[in-house]
């Protein structure tokens, strides 16, 4: 029975979130994507694939955060800058999309806007044959970016 209550309550909440899109026009249509920023907002959802025979292996990490995705971007790019170990490979300003090497490491980074003051930044990095995975540092520097933001990121669980 009480779960047949929290599946009728999120089904209530979820109805009233589409009705609340639905009745104030598409003139406000970026709204849900803050208030779905919000409910998500500096959790990071990780992704990984294995390195397969002699291809690399992928990891993937992903934020919301509650700031302009301009702001989130210049940050990044003055992290990377400041960064040593790395080389900028290149910097596109228009899309937000950096993207670095270290060695036969490689990571892009975008930000996409999700409204005036919500955005997602995506970092996904490679490692060459026969190196360790580089989830580590692909969930470190989003941790990085979110702490940089004055952020608290955590792990999705």
């Amino acid at each position: 029975m009480m779960r047949f209550a929290k599946r009728a309550i999120a089904a209530a909440s979820l109805a009233g979130v589409a009705f609340a899109f639905l009745s104030v026009g598409f003139a406000d249509a970026q709204t849900p994507w803050v208030l779905i920023g919000r409910a998500a907002a500096h959790r990071i959802q990780h992704l990984r694939q294995g390195q397969q025979g002699n291809q690399p292996g992928y990891d993937f990490a992903s934020v919301i955060l509650e700031a302009p995705a301009d702001k989130v971007f210049a940050v990044a790019v003055d992290h990377a800058r400041k960064n040593s170990a790395v080389h900028i490979t290149m910097i596109d300003q228009a899309t937000r999309r950096l993207q670095i090497a270290e060695g036969q490491r490689a990571a892009t980074l975008n930000v996409v806007p999700l409204s005036d003051g919500v955005s997602e930044l995506y970092i996904i990095g490679t490692a060459a044959p026969g190196e360790d995975s580089t989830s580590s540092r692909v969930v470190q520097a989003v941790i990085r970016v979110c702490a940089e933001m004055g952020k608290t990121c955590q792990l999705a669980r």
